[in-house]
């Protein structure tokens, strides 16, 4: 605490504690419970100038001009609803930030104080890895700039990076369904669809020749097989592994993993 400060907190507590001239000298729990009084009395006055502004702005509007948070304007469509009988403008937006319900889902709690947070946790997260994806498209190079260095650490520290593949390739052999809904979500984006029109069109030809060399087996009644990379069992399709080599993968890669989580 600085000179200033212990001089300024000296004097308002010696003048709150100054003889009255009629009701003597006030006790400091008093002093205490008035201080509370008069800070819930001004927020309270300042919650109602800002109603009584937004609802002086929203009248000439069809969209809320309040702020959900800093640097986040609501602009969420008003609706109107009558309060003992006259028609007010209503934005259920900041109605759902002040009651604690999540802005996005509509329906679960936030996650934080009422009132001051937005979002569920889910909500949250994903709202959170939209933030990433935006500021990763809009600077790649800085993005691209910042995993280089890190991984140039990771590279310098023996046996991190090793390992860090390691555990991701058993993860993904644990994981199946998280791999391909992975996958799936990729192939929705806009570097996905790039980068498959950009490979279509350098595979075209040798495509047309593959294509060419299953019709003509096709012709000649022959079944196209290649093997299994565990096995070697024949496959048909585009499978790399059969059922029980891939059950056997997954059953080996968990138990890995559980085995270094212990």
């Amino acid at each position: 605490m600085t000179d200033r400060t212990a001089t300024v907190s000296r004097i308002v507590s010696t003048s709150l504690a100054r003889p009255h001239p009629i009701h003597g000298t006030v006790p400091a729990e008093r002093v205490e419970v008035d201080r509370a009084a008069k800070r819930q009395a001004n927020t309270e006055w300042a919650r109602r100038a800002r109603l009584k502004k937004w609802f002086s702005m929203a009248e000439a509007l069809t969209h809320c001009p309040a702020n959900l948070a800093r640097g986040k304007p609501c602009r969420a469509e008003l609706q109107n609803r009558k309060v003992d009988g006259v028609t007010v403008p209503f934005c259920p937006q900041c109605d759902r930030k002040r009651r604690g319900i999540c802005i996005d889902c509509q329906r679960a709690p936030v996650e934080g104080t009422p009132g001051k947070s937005l979002r569920c946790l889910m909500c949250h997260k994903i709202a959170r890895n939209e933030t990433g994806r935006r500021f990763a498209k809009k600077h790649p190079a800085r993005v691209r700039q910042t995993w280089q260095e890190r991984k140039k650490r990771l590279l310098e520290a023996p046996g991190v990076w090793e390992a860090r593949l390691e555990r991701s390739r058993l993860w993904r052999l644990a994981h199946p369904k998280a791999v391909a809904a992975s996958k799936v979500a990729w192939n929705r984006s806009d570097t996905a669809r790039a980068y498959q029109r950009d490979y279509r069109a350098r595979m075209a030809e040798e495509r047309r020749q593959r294509e060419r060399a299953r019709d003509r087996a096709r012709a000649r009644g022959d079944v196209i097989t290649h093997p299994c990379t565990s096995c070697q069992t024949a496959l048909v399709g585009r499978q790399k592994k059969c059922a029980a080599c891939r059950t056997q993968a997954v059953r080996t890669a968990r138990a890995a993993l559980i085995g270094a989580a212990a």
